[in-house]
This record gives structure tokens, sequence and C-alpha cells, in this order.
């Protein structure tokens, strides 16, 4: 493995209520990432993929969602023991969330600037000025290769691209450069040309910030692009895990086997 283990999580239990009906959503969920590895999360909508990641985050709605029984450890530390306080702390700083939709999780009523400021001034070491802060935030920005800075942090995210606020999202999760980065299908809602550019990024950043990156996505052409390893779920299950080479030419689970028989083989041609 690429080092030390970074997640745990162990026989999760999660149950979600509505309408006084229990749903078990996962029953014994248990996968580990370790320090350094780009972790593919794949299965079809529905398999539980982002309910995970935000289990991770602690950001599931609480007391809609049970976490009835397991671990999920970070770093050694049970994250389901700790209380919203001490989450704070962690949520942030040590680990960072980029999301599916950059619009709905970017603020509509204040300026890119202004919103990486305040992540920038929330989770710094020491207390820091506005004036800092925006310029640590312009260089975020110019290494998510974003151009015209200073017209940028001005803007708000309905002027911006697709392209550009799924960037700005990528900024903001790094302003604290975190250990561990969730990217729960960032490319999903753009075009293929921005897609690839977005994924060569996010590869470069893991490179430069020497991160460790859960990738969340339903697309077999992106865990191809994008793996050091892969888990397959379905029906809040983990079905199968491996490498990519393991997963792509040598898939021993019948539903992996089905997510692969839906894509053009020319995807894989180098591993099948």
């Amino acid at each position: 493995m690429a080092g030390n283990k970074i997640v745990e999580v162990k026989h999760l239990q999660i149950d979600f209520e509505k309408n006084q009906q229990v749903t078990s959503v996962f029953s014994s969920l248990s996968f580990d990432i370790y320090e350094g590895e780009m972790v593919c999360l794949v299965g079809e909508s529905g398999s539980g993929k982002s309910v995970t990641a935000k289990a991770i985050m602690q950001l599931l709605p609480i007391p809609t969602v049970t976490y009835s029984g397991g671990q999920i450890l970070f770093n050694g530390q049970d994250l389901l023991k700790l209380s919203e306080k001490e989450m704070v702390k962690i949520r942030g700083k040590q680990m960072a969330m980029v999301f599916q939709d950059a619009l709905s999780a970017l603020n509509p009523v204040y300026t890119i600037g202004t919103q990486i400021v305040d992540v920038i001034r929330l989770h710094a070491s020491t207390k820091m000025g506005k004036k800092a802060a925006l310029e640590q935030a312009k260089e975020l920005l110019r290494q998510v290769e974003i151009r015209n800075v200073d017209e940028v942090v001005n803007q708000y995210p309905f002027q911006l691209s697709g392209g550009m606020r799924q960037r700005v999202m990528i900024a903001m999760a790094l302003s604290s450069k975190p250990q561990l980065l969730l990217a729960d299908e960032p490319t999903t809602a753009l075009d293929v040309t921005v897609q690839a550019h977005i994924l060569k990024l996010i590869r470069r950043l893991k490179e430069q910030y020497a991160m460790t990156i859960l990738f969340i996505t339903h697309d077999l052409g992106v865990v191809y692009e994008m793996a050091d390893r892969v888990i397959v779920m379905k029906q809040g299950e983990l079905v199968e895990e491996g490498t990519k080479t393991d997963i792509f030419s040598d898939p021993k689970h019948p539903y992996t086997k089905q997510l692969l028989n839906s894509m053009p083989r020319i995807y894989f041609k180098d591993v099948l």
C-alpha cells in the first residue's frame, strides 16, 4: 500500500428515518484509505457513494440520520465520537470536500474573493488580516489555473462558467492544505473538454500538495484515468476493491462486470 492508513471505515451502519420509516443505508461498510492514494469510489446512482463521503465529513443531517454501529477513524481518531465543535477543527482544515454542484455549494450573495478569504481566515493557524488573506486567495486561484484573478475575486458565482466555479471550489478546499480531499463527482456537470482539464488539475495538485484523495464517480472512464485503487459499491455494500489493473482486467463480482460491459472497450484498451 501507499503508506499509513488515513481513513478506516469499520463495519459502519447508517439508518435514515423518513415519515417514521427507518431504512438501513449501510449494514456493515468497511474499507481503508492509505496515505498518498487516489482511491476511486464507483457505483451507479443511489449506491451510497455520496453518503459515504458525507459520513466521513460528518455532514449527514442529524437526527434524520443515525449512526447505529461501526467506526470512522481518521488518523486513528473515531470521528463518530467527536462533538460538532471538535469536528469543526478537522473539517475544512485536515480534510476538505469538493462538491458535485459548485453553484449550489457556493454562496450566491457573496463574491468569490469574500468566500475564499473567509475560509482562509477561519482555518489560519495565526490571526490573518483580510488583505493578506485576499492575496493568498488570489494565489490559490492562480494555482488552479484561473486567469484574471483580480477580476474573478470581485465576481459572484453566477458570473462564472461551470468549470471556473469548480476550480474555485478546489481552490477553497486547498486553502488549508488538507491531508485528505474528498471529491464528490466534481466533473459530472462539465463538458468533456473542461472535465479533462479539471482531472488533470486534480492530479497535479495531488502531487504538489502530497494529498490523499477519495474521488467519487459513476464514470468508469474517469476511474480508469484517475485511480490508484478502486472501490465498487452497490446498494450500500462494498462488492469489490482492488488496483485499477485488478478491476479492469480481472473483475470478480458480477456487478463490476456489468459496469465494465456498459462502457466501450476502447476506453480500457491497454489493460484489457
